[in-house]
């Protein structure tokens, strides 16, 4: 069977250094914990850019999706590589969890439930990592 070209087989060791990631994993398309995920970075987009920030949607179906910001059009994955991601996080199909991963390439923070955008910024600001490219940002 085919992949389409448009596709990702997405592999975290691809990001590691360059991209933090924060992987949304949900029971379905019928979750109500996913449009209030998703509601919660409308309009956030500048907020995932500055800080290198990926979102990828996982749902049980072995769907996927890649998105460079909330509001940037998604690139679907392969769904080897959905099932490879809710293999390595340990998330069941009906599960709903958010997942951040540093730029480290390992996991920073888990919740079972939908993250505000600012809760999930702090947490990033207050990284040592990112307090350097902040420093950085700012001439200092």
């Amino acid at each position: 069977m085919a992949t389409p070209a448009d596709t990702i087989d997405f592999r975290l060791e691809d990001h590691r250094w360059e991209h933090r990631l924060l992987f949304v994993f949900a029971p379905g398309d019928t979750s109500e914990a996913l449009p209030q995920q998703q509601q919660a970075f409308a309009d956030r987009d500048a907020g995932f850019r500055d800080r290198d920030l990926l979102l990828l949607t996982v749902t049980d179906s072995d769907q996927g999706a890649y998105r460079t910001a909330p509001g940037a059009d998604p690139r679907p994955l392969t769904e080897a590589a959905a099932r490879r991601l809710r293999k390595r996080f340990d998330v069941a199909p009906d599960a709903f969890r958010v997942v951040l991963v540093g730029k480290d390439g390992t996991e920073k923070r888990r919740d079972a439930e939908p993250v505000s955008a600012r809760s999930l910024f702090d947490t990033i600001d207050a990284m040592p990592m990112r307090q350097r490219e902040m420093q950085e940002q700012n001439g200092g």
